[in-house]
């Protein structure tokens, strides 16, 4: 028994499956054609709406959103970066502005999308480029991006854009309603501040803070850390904010305590690298 094919169907079979294949195609979005989804640590939270290529989206509770935008770095490896929205009275309120100027403009559309709002203020956490980099669009759109005044300088002695620098920050907490930023001290990079959003207690950390998976305290800029002082400028944040239900670290899952993830973390390099006090190199994440 012959159990081939016709050779008519056969070209019938093909033709099918090419124009499936060219309808798929077409109805693909841009962004899985080249994926642009983290290599390393993941997203922030499960069930993200992806907005574009590298920008996706969730609820995290009233009035908040997390976000998440990628990069990528030396070797082709995508990174995620985690930020917030914040709805409030007198406008919407970014942290972190996406890490180029295209992300800046999507993370501006997608807020005023979810909020109802216009945005009136954004926050860069610290002066790496994957916080300020959406600068340029915010400028474009007469937005202030407010941040610790040492993060001016950084960032323009590395060439990232610039922000506008929030007075007071270097002495205390600055109350900017509905968050509150602080300035616990060095870790991360010498200007590192965080924010506070009381009404849901959520505290994003930003780079200061390391996801529960990950086991460096200094990520990918060891040269921008001070090490010596992470334990207490942790110590500091922990005091300030011991009621905090969601605490957000700059990059990977949000799950579990990010603040006590990182204090343990600290505390290992720090007798690993007693006196040890790291100076400022050309960051990466």
């Amino acid at each position: 028994m012959n159990d081939r094919a016709p050779a008519h169907l056969s070209l019938t079979l093909s033709r099918r499956s090419l124009l499936a294949a060219i309808a798929a195609f077409s109805a693909t979005p841009a962004w899985a054609i080249s994926d642009g989804a983290p290599d390393i640590l993941g997203l922030p939270v499960a069930d993200m709406r992806r907005v574009s290529r590298t920008l996706w989206i969730k609820s995290l509770t009233t009035n908040v959103w997390i976000t998440c935008f990628t990069f990528e770095i030396e070797g082709n490896v995508i990174v995620p970066a985690n930020g917030l929205i914040i709805a409030d009275r007198s406008g919407a309120i970014l942290v972190d502005t996406g890490c180029t100027r295209d992300e800046g403009k999507q993370l501006l559309r997608l807020a005023r999308e979810v909020t109802g709002q216009r945005v009136t203020r954004a926050i860069a956490t610290h002066f790496h480029a994957d916080r300020t980099g959406g600068i340029e669009a915010m400028r474009a759109a007469n937005i202030p991006v407010l941040a610790h005044p040492y993060t001016v300088g950084l960032a323009q002695a590395y060439g990232f854009p610039i922000p506008q620098p929030l007075a007071g920050l270097e002495r205390g907490p600055v109350v900017i309603e509905p968050v509150e930023l602080f300035f616990p001290g060095p870790g991360h990079t010498r200007d590192n501040i965080t924010v506070w959003h009381g009404e849901s207690r959520t505290l994003f950390g930003g780079c200061l803070l390391r996801p529960t998976i990950q086991n460096d305290v200094a990520g990918g800029t060891p040269g921008d850390s001070d090490l010596a002082a992470y334990p207490a400028t942790l110590a500091r944040l922990a005091e300030r904010y011991p009621t905090r239900q969601f605490t957000i670290p700059g990059h990977g899952p949000i799950a579990g305590d990010a603040l006590a993830w990182t204090q343990h973390l600290a505390q290992t390099a720090t007798r690993h690298t007693r006196g040890r006090h790291c100076d400022i190199s050309p960051p990466s994440i």
